[in-house]
């Protein structure tokens, strides 16, 4: 059996590994774009996570919310901060650019 054979024979389980890798890795990417954009607005990663997750009906989240949000806003600009939540790669004053993983 040649080389490409064997690789052929081992492409199945290859793949398997592979996809059961990428939540991992997709987690570890979001995390970071979590991390980076708290950074460059000054929110914790968790004021950032409840901006970009759903929503809950509860008072308290909703005042905690709003707040976050008015901080993210002035802190990104409101075209940037629309565009960030509509999925798109923004880029901020210093050159760095940002934008959400998955959603």
């Amino acid at each position: 059996m040649n080389a490409f054979g064997a690789t052929l024979r081992r492409a199945p389980a290859m793949c398997v590994l592979l996809a059961a890798a990428l939540p991992g890795i997709a987690a570890a990417g979001q995390r970071a774009q979590i991390a980076d954009i708290a950074h460059a607005t000054g929110l914790t990663c968790s004021e950032v996570q409840m901006l970009v997750g759903a929503r809950t009906p509860h008072p308290e989240y909703f005042t905690s919310y709003e707040r976050s949000q008015r901080r993210m806003i002035q802190a990104l600009g409101e075209r940037r901060y629309h565009e960030l939540m509509a999925g798109h790669e923004i880029v901020l004053d210093s050159g760095q650019r940002l934008a959400l993983v998955e959603r």
